[in-house]
């Protein structure tokens, strides 16, 4: 009510400033012949102004971060890269040697992984471009100390890019391959694409590291990207306390990608430290331009059992979650049917017909062999103890429901 009278009170002060403001202009004019130049008022001067903030700079690229702080660090990436071009195009000889030097960098030990490194590191990635000579992926830190962004990760790990170093038959060309602040992983792949390597870039984001891939090939010796896993059009999917592998196929086949992780099912909600959950792993194939998944499997264990059991419910497949249980026990008659199973779910459990989401109990300490999880419902807390059947198909033989008391946890 307050709103609406404060709208109607500005209305009506806005007709008397305009009528004032009218007044004004025709005295001006009046008094001031040359004031006729003037043909917009303060309003369509505001109008104009606005129109022009809100048109994209010619100068200004799509999608350019127009934050300062985000500019001024691109600045000094730019200024990075443009270095290490400028001092690897100086050396004129494919020696690795003569490279470090010239950046002033010490080459690493062997079998020290570059990506552990809190200084500036050159890795040999290999003769990617079958012209006989190695290329390197150089890890340049900041030249100026800078903190990371929020959401980079608890760690605030420090900024790091990577830069492919390739030999073009007169010197070292230099290109970025990506920049970032988390933990990462680069491999060599081959048979992406006939009788070439390709580097396959791992970053693994977050607290939870969530890992996320990137391919890149090598192009007229600089790194172009064949393929990102975190664009809108993949159908990669990351997991939580995730993993990446790349094995290479037989000869002649592409390499595939192997994800795994732990499970986030929806349905079914596991806390964030919890030890209960299930783990999932997707096989990718390479289709000529981006690895799409063919095969995912679940860890067979009880936790998955109960997801099974709510997402065929919730999707109301009433055979597919009758084939999870134990149906004499769970149902308790000797002439159990799917019948009797539909009905004792829409009479005893309506609540899994439904769009909820089950929370999984974290029982401090864990208990062995409680798999318990609830529901919080129109104000009440139902809790759900599953039953099992002893071996390895874990069929339900129990699941008896109990409201939880109000004012308890």
């Amino acid at each position: 009510m307050l709103c609406f009278a404060n709208k109607f009170q500005s209305m009506m002060s806005r007709a008397w400033k305009l009528s004032f403001l009218l007044v004004t202009v025709l005295a001006a004019l009046w008094c001031f012949p040359d004031a006729s130049n003037l043909h917009a008022t303060p309003l369509g001067r505001q109008q104009a102004g606005n129109t022009k903030q809100t048109q994209a700079s010619p100068t200004k690229k799509e999608g350019q971060s127009t934050t300062p702080l985000a500019d001024s660090a691109a600045a000094e990436e730019e200024s990075d890269l443009a270095n290490v071009q400028a001092e690897a195009k100086a050396v004129q000889v494919p020696d690795v040697q003569a490279l470090a030097k010239a950046l002033g960098i010490d080459l690493s030990p062997a079998g020290d992984d570059p990506a552990d490194s809190p200084t500036n590191s050159l890795q040999e990635l290999g003769d990617l471009d079958g012209d006989g000579i190695s290329e390197f992926a150089l890890k340049l830190m900041p030249s100026m100390k800078r903190e990371a962004p929020e959401g980079a990760g608890t760690n605030r790990l420090p900024s790091w890019q990577l830069i492919l170093l390739a030999w073009d038959g007169a010197r070292w060309q230099a290109s970025r391959i990506q920049t970032g602040f988390e933990l990462y992983e680069l491999q060599v792949l081959s048979s992406l694409i006939p009788g070439s390597k390709q580097l396959a870039l791992t970053v693994y984001s977050g607290a939870r590291a969530i890992p996320f891939p990137a391919i890149y090939q090598i192009k007229d010796h600089a790194a172009a990207l064949m393929w990102d896993g975190r664009s809108d059009e993949s159908l990669y999917e990351g997991f939580v306390q995730g993993r990446l592998e790349f094995r290479d196929s037989d000869e002649g086949a592409t390499p595939v990608m192997i994800a795994s992780g732990r499970a986030d099912p929806g349905l079914l909600h596991f806390p964030k430290e919890s030890t209960r959950g299930f783990d999932i792993q997707t096989t990718y194939a390479w289709d000529g331009r981006a690895f799409t998944p063919k095969r995912t499997e679940y860890e067979a264990n009880e936790d998955y059992k109960i997801y099974q059991f709510i997402s065929d419910l919730h999707l109301k497949d009433f055979r597919s979650a009758y084939a999870l249980i134990d149906p004499a026990k769970l149902l308790k008659t000797d002439e159990p049917s799917l019948e009797i199973f539909r009905k004792h779910v829409e009479e005893s459990w309506p609540e899994f017909l439904d769009d909820e989401i089950f929370e999984v109990l974290d029982l401090q300490p864990p208990v062995p062999g409680d798999f318990s999880f609830a529901l919080v419902r129109e104000g009440s807390t139902y809790v759900y103890h599953p039953q099992f059947a002893p071996g390895t198909k874990h069929l339900l033989t129990g699941l008896e429901r109990r409201e939880q008391p109000r004012g308890k946890d």
